[in-house]
């Protein structure tokens, strides 16, 4: 009786050792998976931060010259003038374009780059979500 007990306890204990293997397979198999997924995250934060860096010096250099009037901006306009007839030189179907005032440019431009912030913000967002929720094959 002793020795079926003993058989009992070793085979117990041989299942126990042999379940408990494969939970710490699985369990390391698990961290390497987020480790992995964490490193993956951190370069799109840090490849979506530099984006964003360049984008914004671009945008704030834009507007100091824009500010400085060293850049000019302009858009199409529609200026009816009554004209005898069109001068030397000029060219009928030209398109018109308006010089913006600086400080109109500027506000422009400040409008258009927090647009632009935002679909690198959206952007960034979109990469995070891919590569940290979506499953991988």
């Amino acid at each position: 009786m002793a020795l079926i007990l003993a058989f009992w306890r070793l085979d117990h204990v041989t299942t126990s050792l042999s379940t408990a293997t494969e939970r710490v397979s699985t369990l390391e198999a698990a961290a390497k998976s987020r480790r992995n997924t964490q490193k993956l995250l951190l370069q799109l934060d840090i490849d979506n931060t530099k984006v964003l860096t360049d984008a914004q010096a671009r945008n704030k250099a834009l507007v100091a010259r824009v500010g400085a009037g060293t850049q000019r901006l302009s858009v199409p306009a529609r200026c009816p003038v009554v004209r005898a007839s069109p001068g030397p030189g000029s060219v009928d179907d030209a398109e018109a374009r308006a010089e913006l005032d600086p400080a109109h440019g500027q506000r422009v431009l400040a409008i258009t780059n927090d647009g632009d912030e935002a679909i690198i913000a959206l952007n960034a967002l979109i990469d995070y979500v891919n590569a940290g929720c979506v499953p991988r094959e």
